[in-house]
């Protein structure tokens, strides 16, 4: 079962009625993504705007101070109230040889005596590490799955390994929280680091404007199967996807149904699934969209009859967040780290991340009573709203910051 309770610390009831603080949010992001300018499928772009643009009710003056390897100097914008700060930053490679830039050494060293905390997102950034020491400033990390084992041992594991013995390590220990946004992230750190200062606070949404009724979902035909996300295959489990959907198709006929994949293309991933599809199902069924942002992707996730996410590894991802949102049943493994609380709620389908039972579970919930299949929309709607949205994760993440400070 998820809690969204802290780990080691009080979660606090009266931040608003305290002094204010002020956190520094410290990543390599795209300014336009976390401003709303532009749509995003990074998740870690998501989860800055979210927190920037909600820990205010709580007493937290939030910043961004954004690592760029594109500039030369520091600049500064504002996001709406939010101040923006652009950093000069070397490249991944040069700055883990030479550090930051003389500019941005400077920013830190006349920043420090008006900022509280830093947080720092993602990991094996060198710029975090380097920001962390010169800031001498408390700091918190959002490692975003970024720890989890089938990252630290795969693409760069050497270079990963060198890097975590000579500075990451430290990095993490000596940070006064470390967030994980799925309890099983946060059984990872623990046994990684061996760290103590750990706390889960999930990803976050905000609830769509717009939704549609069960009813609206069963009358739409065909019956969509919808995937939204990178098309990092062994990542995301696409090739399980489209053999399991095969095996759907193959033992019901397809039964009226499509499967629409969405999202950016990843390290050529589109053209191999293509070309996957078109081995298994030479009769078509499979559309590839591309990347889908603002109301085409909400059109997605409101005619999907099942949102589906059949991840190898995972930290929480957004998608699947906000196809709950529009009460949209999900099919998803276990290694989406949302199993338990949609089975708690009822909310979808879980299976093991294999063809057949990819298969079994689509077929289970395009074929469900009616009344089954409404009960199971409503409660995917109620699970999004009373568990991951940015004013109950934003509150959490608050009182952890003054937990620190205090």
């Amino acid at each position: 079962m998820i809690d969204t309770a802290t780990h080691g610390l009080p979660a606090g009831e009266d931040e608003v009625e305290k002094r204010p603080i002020s956190v520094a949010h410290v990543a390599q992001l795209d300014e336009d993504a976390v401003s709303g300018v532009v749509g995003t499928a990074s998740g870690v772009d998501r989860t800055v705007s979210g927190l920037l643009a909600h820990l205010g009710a709580f007493g937290v003056v939030p910043e961004f101070w954004n690592l760029s390897h594109d500039h030369g100097n520091v600049s500064e914008t504002t996001l709406g109230a939010i101040r923006n700060v652009t950093l000069p930053a070397h490249e991944r490679s040069r700055s883990a040889l030479f550090g930051l830039p003389e500019a941005t050494r400077r920013f830190l060293d006349e920043r420090r005596t008006e900022v509280d905390l830093l947080h720092l997102h993602s990991v094996f950034i060198p710029d975090n590490v380097w920001v962390a020491k010169r800031s001498e400033l408390p700091y918190v990390i959002t490692p975003h799955g970024g720890y989890s084992p089938e990252v630290l041992h795969g693409r760069n594991r050497f270079l990963k390994t060198a890097w975590s013995w000579m500075h990451e390590r430290k990095y993490v220990e000596g940070a006064r929280l470390v967030q994980a946004v799925s309890p099983r992230e946060l059984d990872q750190l623990r046994a990684t680091f061996e760290i103590d200062t750990l706390m889960f606070a999930p990803n976050a949404i905000e609830l769509p404007v717009e939704t549609v009724t069960p009813q609206q979902r069963m009358s739409i035909s065909p019956k969509r199967i919808a995937f939204m996300g990178r098309l990092a295959i062994d990542h995301k489990g696409l090739d399980v996807l489209l053999q399991g959907y095969a095996r759907y198709v193959s033992s019901r006929g397809g039964a009226g149904s499509e499967l629409i994949v969405a999202g950016p293309d990843f390290r050529s991933g589109r053209a191999q699934l293509e070309a996957l599809a078109a081995s298994l199902l030479p009769r078509g069924g499979v559309r590839f969209a591309g990347p889908l942002f603002g109301e085409d992707k909400d059109a997605l996730l409101r005619s999907a009859r099942v949102f589906v996410h059949t991840s190898r590894w995972e930290g929480m991802p957004f998608a699947v967040l906000e196809a709950l949102a529009t009460g949209c049943p999900v099919l998803l493994t276990p290694a989406t780290n949302l199993g338990d609380v949609v089975e708690e709620y009822g909310a979808g389908v879980v299976v093991e991340g294999t063809a057949e039972a990819v298969g079994k579970g689509i077929g289970r919930i395009l074929e469900m009573p009616s009344d089954r299949y409404a009960a199971m929309c409503l409660a995917a709607q109620r699970l999004a709203s009373e568990r991951f949205t940015w004013p109950k994760v934003a509150k959490q993440v608050a009182a952890a910051y003054r937990a620190i400070l205090e």
